[in-house]
């Protein structure tokens, strides 16, 4: 199906959103609306591990980071327009759009939800990028289309099954999968989480994808994170993993900024695969339901004999309803 098709049927189907969405109905019962802004926290009990949960959980919404996203239970429509350059690759100029659908009647735990082609689909794996941060321009180009239940979802655990299908142009490859989060608090200053994601497809098989992910406030509401990925494929013979290290800095309501170091590994032989550092400033513009990000990076591939390649994002995304 033509992209300009789909992100057209989904437009309209966000008008239906917006007229019939009850705010109320829409809660998120898997991670509070009301965190903290920046600034909140009490600078006198600022290690405590619930200031952290709270402040991980502001700047992974701010961030739409997709181990938050792939836990929001709300009605929503998404759409982005992305424009990235890198050396020796060009410009890609990207439209993609995702629209999830809740159904109240079941106690919101059903959600529905399509996915255009390259939005990242909960930490799709996609080949040597799967086990770092998503690299712009590296998602597979499929749409894909499921239904979750969430069989439980609170602050320290989050418990989701999954049944959908990946769409290769025509050609359908339904999966199976399910979704396990766990968050530990270790001492007053460090939080633990765990994710585990399993699915199995029809055509790909079986696939692992294991995240840990450590953090804690620094000073002036500054979050460190750093984080263990692993991702496992049954049709392919490496095991691709990665090592991250992140510091986000809330600016204020509106805007925050993270800076991110991200090295890349694979097995068969094990090697160093990339090397990445990007600073993402993110900031609503106009309307809250209106962002744009901007992210510079420099990488040192192994296919360039790590050689330095520049590069930068740019992005403006909407949100309806959410």
């Amino acid at each position: 199906m033509p992209r300009a098709s789909i992100i057209g049927a989904i437009t309209a189907a966000a008008v239906l959103i917006a007229l019939s969405a009850d705010p109320a109905r829409c809660a998120d019962p898997v991670t509070e609306t009301e965190e903290k802004p920046p600034g909140a926290v009490d600078t006198g009990h600022a290690g405590t591990s619930e200031q952290v949960r709270r402040l991980g959980a502001w700047v992974d919404r701010f961030f739409a980071d997709e181990n938050y996203e792939a836990e929001v239970n709300e009605s929503s429509l998404r759409i982005r327009l992305d424009s990235f350059s890198k050396l020796y690759e060009g410009t890609d100029v990207d439209a993609r759009a995702r629209l999830r659908l809740v159904l109240p009647a079941l106690n919101k735990r059903v959600r529905f939800e399509i996915l255009s082609p390259g939005e990242p689909d909960d930490l799709e794996a996609t080949g040597s990028e799967a086990a770092s941060p998503p690299q712009p321009g590296a998602v597979e180009e499929k749409s894909s289309a499921a239904i979750s239940y969430f069989i439980r979802a609170v602050k320290d655990r989050t418990v989701i099954v999954r049944l959908g299908t990946t769409f290769d142009g025509y050609t359908p490859n339904p999966y199976v999968g399910a979704r396990y989060r766990e968050l530990v608090p270790l001492n007053e200053d460090w939080n633990f989480r765990f994710i585990e994601r399993v699915r199995f497809y029809s055509i790909d098989g079986l696939e692992s994808r294991t995240s840990l992910d450590f953090e804690r406030i620094l000073e002036e509401d500054t979050l460190f994170r750093t984080s263990l990925d692993g991702t496992w494929l049954q049709e392919d013979p490496d095991y691709f993993y990665s090592l991250a290290f992140a510091l986000f800095r809330p600016l204020d309501e509106k805007s925050a900024v993270e800076y991110q170091l991200t090295n890349s590994f694979r097995t068969d032989p094990h090697r160093l695969d990339r090397i990445t550092a990007r600073i993402r400033h993110r900031q609503k513009i106009w309307r809250d339901w209106l962002t744009f990000e901007v992210a510079p990076q420099v990488s040192f591939p192994d296919e360039r004999d790590f050689k330095l390649v520049p590069g930068i994002l740019f992005r403006l995304e909407a949100t309806f309803g959410g």
